[in-house]
């Protein structure tokens, strides 16, 4: 039983920086951190998915030159939608072909080697309510922890939630005729 409480030590750690971090950007960066210890990235957001009006709306970004902040998206058929947003599935992108295959900005991503992806569903009450996604080099998630990753996700539906609750009279009024679609 040591063992495995040294094991999840770090964790617990990083659970208690989440739920002390006062206001949003502070909630961010604590889930950032224990992300990057837990996989590592080079880029990570948020993005928040409201199922009945089929948006998402970016929350957080680490580099607002690649994936700018704010704005609604309306969610498409493709593949990546139907599999995170839809079935609640982790995706993982292992190089550039599987990064194009999915992600409309995919040149610019590629040209910041930012070649591999991990997309985490964030549940709650069963449904997907939004995704938590990493990119990094060539192959950097093909080994990745999905358990630990489910456990991360459940810490930060909280957070979701919150954000949730704060876009959902906006996103009401959005003209989606507008909006670029995943």
């Amino acid at each position: 039983m040591t063992t495995t409480a040294t094991a999840w030590r770090p964790w617990a750690e990083h659970a208690r920086a989440l739920g002390l971090a006062r206001g949003r950007q502070a909630q961010w960066g604590a889930i950032s951190r224990l992300l990057e210890e837990a996989f590592g990235h080079r880029l990570f957001t948020a993005l928040l998915y409201l199922q009945e009006l089929r948006l998402m709306k970016r929350l957080h970004t680490s580099d607002e030159s690649i994936s700018p902040l704010g704005g609604f998206k309306a969610t498409g058929n493709g593949p990546w939608s139907r599999h995170v947003l839809e079935q609640g599935l982790m995706y993982v992108a292992r190089d550039e072909d599987d990064v194009r295959t999915v992600f409309s900005e995919a040149p610019l991503l590629i040209e910041r080697g930012l070649q591999s992806a991990f997309n985490i569903p964030v549940r709650h009450e069963g449904r997907v309510i939004g995704s938590l996604n990493m990119l990094a080099g060539r192959h950097a998630y093909d080994q990745a922890d999905q358990d630990l990753a489910a456990v991360i996700a459940g810490l930060c539906v909280p957070v979701f939630i919150e954000e949730m609750l704060a876009a959902q009279s906006a996103a009401e009024g959005v003209d989606r005729s507008s909006l670029d679609s995943v």
